[in-house]
């Protein structure tokens, strides 16, 4: 009875998080997003290898410091993505290529997923690392004015502007493109942080910067950058207001959105650019058809087409196929469905539950983040950027965070849902090859 009595007392065991490793994530998204280790590079072209220097140490403190390890559902999609990449290689006659590229995408979109997902488990962190979102959105915007105002277009750290004037930054985010997605998903971010601070002073910075964001997306002059901030708006509308308010306000800013377009260059499937990425579309759809199982191979687009696709899905329809093309779109698609899933949790059964409720809050914000994401990414090939993964980790981490205390989450991953997922993820390949062919 003593023996019951005992072990009904002993604790239950708490397991330990790795602060050594969130340090050196922390460390990594700096290097990684704010970049000062390429500031004065880009002028003699010699940049360091230091952002992945901390995510090695990253990855190596949470093997062995983490007790508490999140794989997440979305990282069994990746894992299968990057095997299907070797294989394709195999098919193509390209096996060596094939694991350049399965090790390319373990670095730079497996890894970062794990680590955030894993990592930034508690409210605290992850405000630590939208900090360093912030505060790196804000260095491009401002390295991007500088350009601007520059005559010969040169910024601070001395990297030109791109052709026509049109802002950049350093490493990755040296195309406008880059550039004005990642202003777009951060936008919803900086309204989270607006919205949490106590300070007055910082809602009118957070709201000074979101309006720069808008700013810097013109300045990419992207017309994906834009089409996914107008999403956004859209779709803010269509939330906050209903459908009735939605589109009576859709009508009444229509000539806005035109007139906004119309500063942009010209978006018109005649135009011969538009024309060349419609061609470059079709040309993946019959890479599909080619090789529908496993596609043309990983970085093999250009092989076959002397434009990239200047579209994600069917960048990676044609060089996966139909298995990673599925395995790729369903971990965005659960993504989402975990978002939707928690911001449509009751408000009023959570109200005793601060944590929870801002919880709530942050996956409506991560929502626009991918609707801004999945708009402008049907423009552009960025298929395995690298923020996409590490937003698809916060959605995992945000998601078992949540389901400690409502349960009730879990709806998302049974397989009446899953399956809704893949068809819905499947019946995206009819409905590309379709609206591509219409434009044609």
């Amino acid at each position: 009875m003593n023996n019951k009595k005992m072990t009904r007392e002993l604790p239950e065991k708490i397991k330990r998080n790795s602060n050594f490793a969130f340090f050196c994530l922390l460390l990594y998204s700096i290097a990684l997003f704010i970049r000062p280790q390429d500031w004065a590079s880009s002028v003699d072209g010699s940049p360091t290898p230091i952002a992945r220097y901390f995510l090695i140490a990253a990855f190596a403190g949470y093997l062995i410091f983490q007790e508490q390890k999140i794989w997440g559902y979305q990282g069994w999609f990746l894992f299968l993505l990057l095997l299907i990449i070797p294989v394709s290689g195999l098919r193509n006659g390209w096996f060596g290529g094939g694991i350049n590229e399965a090790i390319d995408f373990f670095i730079q979109c497996l890894i970062p997923y794990l680590l955030y997902s894993g990592l930034v488990n508690t409210q605290r962190k992850q405000h630590w690392v939208l900090i360093i979102l912030a505060l790196a959105s804000a260095t491009m915007l401002h390295h991007g004015i500088s350009q601007t105002l520059s005559p010969e277009g040169i910024a601070w750290s001395g990297m030109q502007s791109f052709r026509g004037g049109r802002i950049r930054f350093l490493g990755f985010f040296n195309d406008p493109n880059d550039l004005g997605m990642f202003f777009v998903m951060n936008i919803p971010l900086l309204m989270y942080l607006k919205s949490i601070t106590q300070s007055r002073i910082l809602k009118l910075v957070f709201f000074i910067l979101t309006l720069g964001l808008l700013y810097g997306i013109y300045l990419t002059n992207s017309r994906g950058a834009l089409l996914g901030a107008m999403s956004l708006i859209v779709t803010f509308f269509y939330f906050q207001y209903g459908k009735i308010k939605f589109f009576s306000l859709s009508l009444f800013f229509a000539p806005i959105a035109y007139y906004a377009m119309s500063m942009f260059r010209t978006i018109d499937s005649d135009e011969s650019s538009a024309a060349g990425r419609v061609n470059a579309w079709y040309s993946g759809i019959q890479m599909f058809k080619s090789r529908p199982l496993l596609g043309v191979g990983k970085g093999q687009f250009v092989e076959h087409h002397y434009l990239t696709a200047h579209n994600s899905y069917v960048l990676v329809m044609a060089e996966l196929g139909i298995l990673g093309y599925i395995f790729w779109l369903t971990s965005i698609a659960l993504s989402l469905s975990m978002l939707i899933t928690i911001f449509n949790l009751s408000k009023e059964k959570y109200k005793d539950n601060p944590e929870l409720l801002l919880d709530i809050f942050f996956a409506k914000c991560l929502f626009f983040s991918f609707v801004g994401f999945m708009t402008t990414a049907f423009f552009l090939s960025r298929s395995y950027i690298i923020y996409l993964y590490v937003f698809i980790g916060f959605v995992s981490a945000l998601y078992f965070r949540v389901l400690k205390s409502a349960p009730e989450i879990s709806v998302v991953t049974n397989p009446k849902n899953m399956t809704s997922l893949l068809i819905l993820v499947i019946s995206s390949l009819i409905g590309l090859y379709l609206f591509t062919i219409f434009l044609l």
